[in-house]
């Protein structure tokens, strides 16, 4: 990537009442090989305390955080749009954990082509819950991208 032509990016992560699950989110934030220029974590509307891993992670990471009192995702990563300062968004959860190419790799479309809005990538759970619509999920991935679900090909 040319560095005169480097996009900024920010990282929105809503979260609600997981402090232990956000730090966990943070940390995989801490190992990116392109690191962002932001992250923004919207709080919507928790009962339980954040200082502590903000605490931790403040010295670590370019951490932002707002407060969005509309309750649901939706209101709250609106929020995190409206309040982002980088070029490019990145939406992650607070449950997940990044790849530490994450950031890197989903950066690289919006060179290769000025016209491209949005892009994704595979997700894979951090703790599987095991339900049904899970199941059919993961097994209708793995079809699309020519595997079969019990690993063989």
């Amino acid at each position: 990537m040319n560095e005169e032509k480097r996009l900024t990016t920010s990282v929105v992560v809503v979260t609600k009442d997981r402090p232990r699950l956000l730090g966990g989110l943070l940390r995989s934030l801490v190992a990116q090989t392109l690191p962002p220029d932001e992250v923004l974590v919207v709080d919507n509307g928790s009962s339980r305390s954040y200082n502590e891993v903000f605490r931790e992670f403040a010295p670590l990471l370019p951490l932002r955080t707002v407060v969005e009192t509309k309750p649901g995702i939706p209101a709250a990563r609106n929020r995190g749009v409206r309040e982002a300062t980088g070029e490019i968004i990145l939406f992650t959860d607070d449950d997940c954990a990044a790849d530490p190419r994450w950031v890197e790799c989903l950066v690289k479309p919006f060179y290769r082509n000025p016209y491209i809005g949005a892009v994704g990538g595979e997700i894979d759970s951090v703790e599987k819950a095991g339900g049904i619509v899970e199941e059919f999920c993961i097994s209708e991935t793995l079809m699309r991208m020519g595997k079969r679900p019990d690993g063989g090909r």
